[in-house]
């Protein structure tokens, strides 16, 4: 779907699903590298390299690639699935196509190749709404806040 627009891809990681992942992406094995299992401190200079974090996100339960990615001010592709809509902000810090929709994730795609300007204001948006709202601050309170609920409910009941 996409195999006439301009791009390269960097596949970070490995694991017992590269086979298959290899085979879906030869057709444009010349467009794509794969740099393999890389330790945690690595990251965010792949990240820093990055135009784009595209993730599929089935049946994706938070992301935490995809949270390091907009903290390097990196916009987000992603199936809107389970926590995924938490941490990505459909349309202001990426695109989220409905999980398992692969003509709507590649027009997502599309869409932020083709437009630079939009793709570096989503990440700039990106980095900003991470350092608000994904902070170990920002945890706390929300912790906080649950906890406090559930035990106002508890006393009530």
């Amino acid at each position: 779907r996409l195999g006439d627009a301009p791009w390269q891809m960097l596949v970070v990681g490995d694991g017992p699903a590269r086979g298959a992942v290899t085979t879906a992406l030869a057709p444009f094995a010349a467009r794509i590298r794969f740099a393999g299992e890389r330790a945690a401190e690595a990251m965010p200079a792949f990240y820093a390299a990055a135009d784009l974090l595209v993730w599929p996100a089935i049946r994706e339960a938070y992301g935490m690639a995809i949270l390091e990615a907009q903290a390097a001010g990196v916009p987000v592709i992603a199936g809107r699935t389970g926590g995924v809509p938490d941490i990505v902000r459909d349309g202001d810090t990426g695109l989220l196509p409905p999980e398992g929709d692969a003509a709507a994730f590649a027009d997502a795609v599309r869409a932020l190749l083709a437009d630079p300007p939009r793709r570096l204001a989503m990440g700039t948006r990106a980095l900003q709404v991470v350092a608000a709202d994904h902070t170990l601050d920002a945890a706390g309170r929300t912790l906080d806040a649950a906890l406090a609920r559930a035990m106002t409910a508890r006393r009530a009941a």
